[in-house]
């Protein structure tokens, strides 16, 4: 029922709003930042909140502002479905994106932002409201989104953004296929989650 999208009393993003400021508050301290990104070596030495902190702090300012601005879009709508749903693709997101850059396969030891959790989130968002309005629209967009991640993968580049460090597209390949098997799981073992408010 296209219409039920819509129907849903609006209520106010906490998470969402929380990690964004969460995210400025990071950015505002540049003195600490070299603390907060994902760095290889350090991690393996025992300074785990980088695999957190490394997804939320970010190059520049620039760089948060598109990471920021796509959280609040999509964390939105994912939180006024279920705050569950934000949870699970928040978490699914950071865990495959660690596991990337904690494997033989990630050619980088530096890493920020939360692009590629915001492919997890992205790829929910898409499969949710296709199942809520059966739009034709949404599968043209999951095809665009694929084609722009190829072309990244492909390329090594950013499409969009020239950022002060170099992209790491895999990572938004990691988010995704995080979102793919949280759609799947959920589909499959906890269809209920996928409508809790």
């Amino acid at each position: 029922m296209p219409g039920r999208v819509w129907e849903r009393k609006m209520k106010f993003p906490k998470l969402t709003v929380g990690t964004v400021l969460f995210t400025v508050i990071l950015m505002a301290m540049p003195q600490f930042q070299g603390h907060f990104y994902f760095d290889l070596s350090p991690v393996m030495s025992g300074e785990w909140w980088r695999l957190l902190t490394g997804h939320l702090i970010h190059s520049d300012w620039e760089h948060w502002f598109w990471n920021a601005a796509a959280l609040a879009v999509l964390g939105s709508y994912l939180e006024q479905q279920s705050k569950y749903l934000w949870f699970q693709g928040m978490l699914a997101g950071m865990i495959s994106v660690n596991l990337l850059l904690l494997s033989d396969w990630s050619r980088i030891t530096l890493y920020c932002g939360l692009s590629g959790i915001l492919n997890t989130l992205l790829a929910v968002a898409l499969f949710h409201y296709w199942r809520e309005t059966r739009s034709a629209w949404v599968i043209v967009a999951a095809l665009v989104c694929m084609s722009k991640l190829m072309i990244e993968l492909s390329s090594e580049t950013s499409l969009f953004t020239q950022l002060s460090w170099p992209p790491f597209p895999p990572a938004h390949l990691a988010g995704t296929l995080a979102g793919v098997i949280l759609i799947i799981g959920i589909k499959h073992f906890s269809p209920k989650t996928i409508n809790c408010v």
